[in-house]
């Protein structure tokens, strides 16, 4: 992996490809002028739960694990972010404190706007919020249908939703963008199982299945997806068996040549 410097990240273009894509190159000298990189190392701790919003963050290079402790002492990890994701903006916008902790994962370098400078893009360009409140929206639907699968889908449509999730294969409550090719999510068995309430021998037996099928590939402290068209049809089989039928219910020749997205 090669690890990028502050000085070699070039803040407009990494804001280019994040939270200000499409906007006038004038928007994004300002944004790039009044933040500052910030170089951390692994495990640090950028913002913890409970504490006074003080900025929002871009992420340049490296990963943030967002992380939020039981009352029996498990860090439950709800999501993982690379570059170039953002996040911060909830606490801004509602004044709250922070709702989960976020950790470095490696070497991770931050492009950070303090609160007043983040602010003041705002209300000087009106478009930002616009396009924060379609982002917000999206996660608000990747909620919903949190709440929902949690209640009715039975544990390896829970799973493997999860691992699309965490390896960006899927919109998520932390990041609606996606991203295509095989990608890794690093967590453990055990972390996947406090994320979904089930114990880690349950979240073993299912991925050792899929490993045998060539879905998956366990690795210490990381899980890397093979094939995530087939993960996608374990998370969504009423999505796959739609799909694959034509209206007149039987599998037509287009759909059998169809190939999943994700």
């Amino acid at each position: 992996m090669v690890i990028r410097r502050p000085h070699d990240i070039d803040k407009s273009e990494l804001l280019r490809k994040s939270w200000l894509a499409g906007f006038p190159d004038e928007v994004i000298a300002d944004a790039a002028a009044c933040g500052s990189l910030r170089p951390v190392g692994d495990g640090t701790l950028l913002h913890a739960r409970g504490a006074e919003a003080d900025g929002f963050y871009t992420i340049a290079s490296g990963s943030v694990r967002f992380t939020r402790t039981t009352e029996d002492g498990h860090a439950t990890t709800i999501g993982v972010l690379d570059a170039p994701s953002w996040f911060g903006e909830i606490s801004l916008f509602d004044g709250l404190p922070r709702s989960h902790d976020g950790y470095a994962v490696g070497p991770t370098t931050v492009l950070f706007h303090s609160k007043s400078d983040f602010k003041r893009l705002l209300d000087n360009y009106p478009a930002i919020y616009e396009r924060f409140a379609k982002m917000l929206c999206l996660r608000l639907r990747a909620t919903f249908d949190l709440v929902e699968e949690a209640a009715v889908a039975p544990l390896p449509q829970r799973l493997a939703r999860r691992l699309l999730e965490l390896a960006h294969l899927k919109p998520s409550m932390l990041e609606a963008a996606t991203t295509a090719g095989i990608r890794e999510v690093p967590l453990t068995q055990e972390e996947l199982g406090h994320l979904l309430g089930k114990s880690r021998q349950s979240i073993s037996k299912l991925l050792q299945g899929w490993e045998q099928n060539g879905l998956i590939q366990t690795k210490y402290g990381r899980i890397s997806i093979k094939q995530p068209d087939a993960l996608h049809k374990v998370a969504f089989p009423d999505l796959a068996q739609q799909r694959g039928r034509s209206p007149s219910g039987a599998v037509g020749h287009h759909a059998r040549r169809s190939k999943e997205t994700t």
